[in-house]
């Protein structure tokens, strides 16, 4: 037998020349199996640093959001509202819309009030249509309001619904005027006047005999096209484009100017009817 040495040596060598014997692609996926786990370090970081840095930034704009005093979070929720709508602009649950588009709030005064609640006053200016029973009209208005609001989730501070009170109050009353005007009602109608009312010379009791006689005469299709409203404090100025159509003459086109103003929370004609 031959000695141990030697058989070890023999051993060895053939477990050298076994290993040379292996073929180019096995190598090279050997290669491959070896080098996969280094490629898939680097893509592991990269998504965990994209992911800290989504998460970074969130943190950061919710931060910034929260530096922000309420008057400046209250001043870009009113800037972002482009639009609003609003119903039941007739009153008394009777119907009637107003889609105004082109708002903007200037000359914002927000005034934060205890357990979060805000008081804004600010000037509003907006385009849009009224709509009511079978009346469509183009509307302008300018109006320096007062309203509240409140922190929400979505805008940060949201409007409690009393953000167009001195239009609909206006509004209101202009509905009146022609209910009144349709049905001939005299005593409705003077109920719609201010007891300072004066125009042109004339006093309240003037103008109820005048009223008196026109409404007395035989009744008229009056169908609004267009207002244009004004409105500062307690004072407001309504400018009226009317189309009449009376029994047996052609329609023909008015405009009427009247000044209102606010006697005990609600407006009140003071000049021009």
């Amino acid at each position: 037998m031959p000695p141990s040495g030697r058989q070890a040596d023999r051993s060895a060598r053939t477990s050298a020349g076994d290993l040379s014997r292996i073929g180019s692609k096995d190598r090279v996926r050997f290669a491959g199996a070896s080098s996969g786990a280094p490629r898939l370090v680097p893509a592991g970081l990269a998504l965990a640093a994209a992911v800290a840095a989504w998460l970074f930034w969130g943190r950061l704009a919710s931060c910034g959001a929260s530096l922000e005093t309420p008057e400046t979070q209250i001043r870009k929720a009113l800037a972002n509202q482009g639009r609003a709508h609003f119903g039941d602009a007739y009153g008394f649950r009777a119907g009637g819309t107003v889609e105004l588009h082109s708002t903007r709030f200037e000359d914002i005064a927000p005034s934060i009030e205890e357990k979060g609640r805000a008081v804004v006053v600010a000037m509003l200016s907006a385009e849009g249509r009224v709509a009511w029973r079978d009346q469509d009209a183009r509307l302008t208005y300018l109006g320096r309001e007062r309203f509240h609001m409140k922190p929400c989730s979505f805008a940060l501070w949201c409007g409690e619904g009393d953000q167009f009170d001195r239009l609909r109050g206006v509004l209101s009353v202009l509905f009146r005027r022609h209910d009144a005007m349709e049905r001939r009602d005299l005593e409705a109608y003077g109920r719609l006047l201010s007891a300072r009312y004066r125009d042109r010379g004339k006093d309240r009791p003037e103008t109820e005999r005048r009223l008196e006689r026109e409404l007395s005469g035989p009744p008229a299709r009056v169908r609004v096209t267009a207002w244009q409203i004004r409105v500062e404090r307690d004072g407001a100025e309504v400018g009226e484009d009317l189309e009449i159509a009376a029994p047996g003459q052609e329609p023909r086109r008015e405009r009427h100017v009247y000044r209102l103003v606010r006697e005990s929370e609600r407006w009140v004609f003071a000049g021009g009817v």
